[in-house]
């Protein structure tokens, strides 16, 4: 079951890190920050914003890196609650890890050249093909595609999806739910993004 005290705690921390991570890669390479500043200036053409570009930015790296972490809590609902044959990320138990950690391996078989960040792109587009969920992961309104993370930020979200307890071998967080209640996913998005 989900406990979403822990859950939000945790999520909290991962946005942070997230955020910090786009703002240096935005910083650090012109043409991942350069579709961004198109957008400010747009947004100021039309008197939609009076921010700075870096405040605004701010506020844009704060969306994206929360809409990030709510994908991967989104797609291991899905694997959890046995939603989806192919596990991406974590699973509900050790079984779940491993057939994830083998989705994994064999993706980076085929892709050698890629990084974690094409990983987790792979992941939420293989997601956005399941019936009902294109609309969750639209390219054109979902802010986690308009940057993403270096391949370090997503390899440790990865890596963070997939901690397990050291006694059970299960996820940390557990996202079980045989009512399949998705009403925590809208209470993490407004407590991520305050």
């Amino acid at each position: 079951m989900i406990n979403s005290t822990a859950l939000l705690e945790d999520l909290q921390s991962e946005v942070t890190k997230l955020e910090d991570d786009l703002r240096t890669r935005c910083d650090a390479e012109q043409k991942v920050d350069a579709p961004l500043k198109a957008r400010w200036d747009e947004a100021r053409a039309r008197s939609r914003t009076a921010l700075t570009y870096k405040a605004w930015r701010e506020e844009e790296l704060t969306n994206v890196a929360v809409a990030w972490v709510l994908a991967c809590v989104f797609v291991r609902f899905l694997e959890d609650n046995g939603l989806v044959d192919t596990l991406h990320l974590a699973g509900p138990d050790a079984t779940g890890l491993g057939r994830a950690r083998d989705q994994h391996e064999l993706f980076f078989r085929e892709h050698p050249h890629f990084t974690e960040r094409e990983y987790l792109e792979h992941v939420f587009t293989s997601t956005a093909a399941l019936p009902s969920m294109a609309e969750f992961f639209d390219r054109r309104h979902n802010p986690l595609w308009s940057v993403g993370p270096t391949g370090d930020a997503a390899a440790a979200m990865v890596n963070f999806w997939r901690r397990a307890d050291p006694e059970t071998g299960r996820p940390v967080h557990d996202f079980t739910d045989p009512e399949w209640n998705t009403r925590f996913l809208g209470d993490l998005y407004q407590d991520l993004s305050a």
